[in-house]
C-alpha cells in the first residue's frame, strides 16, 4: 500500500463537490437565481443550464406525435478566470475547482459558502446524495509499459499486437464501512507529442437523506474524500508518484 501524502504537483484537472436534493413542488427556477447578487462579484459569468425534454403523444385514431423541447434546469456561475464554477440546479448543487487545484480544505470552504446561498434561495428538503469527484490526468512518458505506473492497467491478449492505441475501463467500487459507492474510470484517447495522457477519474458518493442545514453531510464528505484518496493511491505505483512530487 502506498502511503497517502500531499503531492506538490497533483495531476488534478478538475475536482468537485456535488449535492443532490429533493425539491418541494413550490420551488421555481426563478428562486434558484434569486440570491445571485450575493456571489456576483466572485462569479460574474452567468449562464442558464438547459434540460432537453422528449415526449410521445397519441390520441385515438391519430398518428403518434413527437415533441422535443428544452427547459431551464438551473444556472451556472463562473469566476472571471473560469477556474471556479458553481451550478444551482433544480435537482441540486455542484461546485467545481478546475486546475490549478490547491487543497481540499479550500475547496470545501468555498463550496460550503455557496451551499448556504443555494439553501437560502430554495430551502431544499432533504439532501438525497452527496459526492466528490476528482478527474486526474496522468502525463506518462511515451513508449512505456503502463504497468509501471498503473496498478490495474489494461491487458491485450498475448496473441495480439501489443501496441495500444486507446482504452477505457470502468469499475464499480464501494466502502461498506461508510456506506459509500463509487466509480473508477481509466482511459487513454490518443497521445501528445511528448506524453500519453491517462485519465484517472474517481467519482465517490453516499446516497441517503441529510438535513440541508446540518453538519452530518459535511462529515460524510470528509469520509468520501478519504475514500477517494485511497482509490487514487491504490491505483498508481510508486514510480507514478515520482511524477507528482
Amino acid at each position: 500500500m502506498i502511503e497517502k501524502r500531499h503531492l506538490p504537483h497533483a495531476p488534478i484537472k478538475e475536482a468537485l463537490i456535488d449535492i443532490q436534493v429533493a425539491f418541494p413542488e413550490k420551488v421555481t427556477v426563478e428562486a434558484l437565481n434569486s440570491k445571485y447578487s450575493r456571489i456576483a462579484d466572485q462569479y460574474p459569468k452567468h449562464e442558464t443550464l438547459q434540460r432537453g425534454e422528449f415526449g410521445l403523444h397519441n390520441e385515438d385514431g391519430q398518428p403518434t406525435t413527437v415533441t422535443i423541447g428544452h427547459t431551464i434546469a438551473g444556472y451556472r456561475y463562473s469566476s472571471e478566470d473560469g477556474h471556479r464554477v458553481a451550478q444551482f440546479r433544480v435537482d441540486g448543487f455542484t461546485f467545481s475547482q478546475l486546475e490549478p487545484y490547491n487543497t481540499w480544505e479550500e475547496m470545501k470552504e468555498e463550496a460550503a459558502r455557496l451551499w448556504e446561498v443555494y439553501v437560502d434561495a430554495v430551502s431544499p428538503d432533504p439532501i438525497t446524495r452527496v459526492g466528490t469527484r476528482y478527474i486526474n490526468i496522468l502525463k506518462l512518458p511515451l513508449n512505456t509499459e503502463l504497468k509501471e505506473y498503473l496498478e490495474a492497467p489494461p491487458t491485450i491478449p498475448a496473441g495480439l499486437n501489443q501496441s495500444l492505441g486507446s482504452f477505457l475501463t470502468r469499475i464499480d467500487i464501494n466502502d461498506p464501512a461508510i456506506g459509500a459507492r463509487g466509480f473508477l474510470t481509466q482511459a487513454l484517447e490518443g497521445v501528445h507529442d511528448d506524453y500519453a495522457p491517462i485519465v484517472l477519474d474517481i467519482d465517490v458518493f453516499i446516497t441517503k437523506e441529510f438535513d440541508p442545514r446540518g453538519d452530518e453531510f459535511w462529515q460524510d464528505l470528509e469520509q468520501l474524500r478519504n475514500f477517494k484518496n485511497t482509490v487514487f493511491f491504490e491505483s498508481i505505483t510508486d514510480k507514478a508518484l515520482e511524477l507528482f512530487q
